[in-house]
């Protein structure tokens, strides 16, 4: 008689259960991947689309307040004494410029002081130092008993003074060691003021008035005529001498005149110009780029198909074409592409003929700048159309997440469930055995006493 075979899991029936389950799970892992890698490189399109209209946004913003102005070329004669810096604010124009003395540093120095018989650092005294630069606050050491020798000194006002308003150094000569103070402000305005109380009166050594401090720099001030006109300055830099136009001073030279004069300078607007075209370009070639179709050999970019793209380019050259005409004077170009190219000798002669051309353009209320700038507001602002796909996108992947991992639950009781069948059916399989075991023995015997 034939028997009923038990394979068990030992056998091999197990190996199919996670072949049912893989088959079970491949559709939604399929599905949840392919979402995921969607809106993963929607997301990083975005962001390449981002970065591209950021850079034309800073590009447009540098043409703001006098951005749009030309700018001015300084020229400063031979071995001046004085360098020049300029805005645009600045009237053009010549200046006779004369250094007649630069201001300087206030310094004043201690009497030497030897050191003592045993060939260690005398003590001058301790008390209070009181250290007062100009018309700020006074600056309190406290020297303390036997802490007073000239180096300890230095040290307590370099501690104090923290590298601000005074600076103590010392300078080691013949008869002994120099205390050096020295303020940090240059001109009238940096004056010191010492004064001493308390101790043992050592320190009035060095009290700026009854002591034995000696001026080694009086701290005067800058003096420059300008066109014969008299201009002192606590400081080597004269922010407002002449409007619009910075002078620092760098060597006096009495009675020696030498000319600034101010021209006008169209390189920093055509620079701005150049950065704005190379700024478009890129952003319209990073929306072609994450837009674009595919073919026969090669799959769509993350936004093929995508409006939005679409809607971002329109917006961009509909601001260039509505001003064509005006751009086209400066000698902008456009290509078949839509990307925009300079002609740098037209551009020139444009702004040598009307130097306003640009402001009218770009400026603040400039016919391109006021609609160009505010559709990248729109489209970049924490309100904007970007931020508002890159949001509804991570709030997709989010869901995604949690959808897996309910995916994930019911996967596991399916593979409990087959695991259940499984065994259920190994156990019937093994008691069908065990009785077509008993059967077949009973039958043998049958057979047996038959034969006997």
């Amino acid at each position: 008689m034939a028997t009923i075979s038990n394979p068990g899991f030992s056998s091999g029936l197990s190996g199919l259960i996670p072949q049912l389950v893989a088959a079970e799970r491949a559709p939604g892992d399929a599905r949840f991947n392919r979402i995921e890698s969607v809106a993963t490189a929607q997301i990083s399109a975005f962001g390449k689309v981002t970065a591209g209209l950021s850079g034309l946004q800073g590009a447009l913003a540098k043409f703001e307040g006098v951005g749009a102005s030309l700018g001015r070329k300084v020229s400063v004669g031979t071995d001046a004494g004085f360098t020049a810096t300029a805005n645009t604010k600045a009237a053009l124009g010549n200046y006779q410029i004369s250094v007649e003395s630069l201001a300087t540093t206030h310094k004043l120095q201690s009497a030497a002081l030897a050191k003592d018989a045993a060939g260690k650092d005398a003590q001058l005294g301790h008390g209070s130092l009181s250290i007062t630069v100009g018309d700020g606050e006074a600056i309190e050491v406290e020297i303390a008993e036997g802490k007073g020798s000239l180096a300890e000194i230095r040290d307590a006002i370099n501690a104090k003074a923290g590298g601000k308003e005074v600076t103590a150094t010392l300078v080691r000569g013949d008869s002994g060691d120099v205390l050096v103070l020295a303020s940090t402000k240059t001109g009238t305005d940096g004056r010191m003021q010492i004064s001493t109380s308390g101790g043992d009166g050592g320190l009035e050594a060095l009290a700026s008035s009854g002591g034995t401090m000696t001026v080694a720099d009086a701290g005067n001030d800058a003096r420059v005529l300008i066109d014969g006109i008299s201009r002192t300055s606590s400081s080597n830099r004269l922010d407002e001498a002449i409007d619009g136009i910075t002078i620092d001073l760098t060597k006096a030279k009495p009675g020696e005149n030498s000319s600034l004069s101010l021209t006008s300078d169209a390189s920093p607007l055509k620079a701005s110009m150049l950065s704005f075209i190379s700024a478009y370009n890129t952003a319209l070639s990073a929306l072609r780029t994450q837009s674009a179709s595919g073919g026969e050999s090669s799959s769509g970019a993350p936004l093929s198909g995508d409006s939005a793209p679409r809607s971002i380019t329109q917006s961009l050259r509909g601001a260039i074409s509505a001003n064509y005409a005006q751009l086209a004077e400066l000698g902008l170009k456009t290509g078949v592409d839509g990307s925009l190219s300079l002609d740098g000798s037209k551009f020139d002669t444009a702004i040598a003929a009307d130097p306003e051309a640009v402001q009218r353009l770009l400026g603040d209320e400039g016919a391109l700048q006021k609609p160009m700038a505010a559709a990248l507001k729109s489209l970049l602002g924490d309100d904007g159309m970007i931020k508002g796909r890159t949001d509804a996108l991570n709030s997709r992947l989010k869901s995604l997440k949690t959808e897996r991992e309910r995916f994930d639950r019911r996967i596991s009781d399916v593979q409990a469930r087959y695991t259940r069948q499984f065994t259920a059916l190994d156990m019937m399989v093994s008691q069908m055995q065990s009785t077509s075991s008993f059967l077949t023995q009973q039958l043998s015997q049958i057979t047996q006493l038959k034969q006997s």
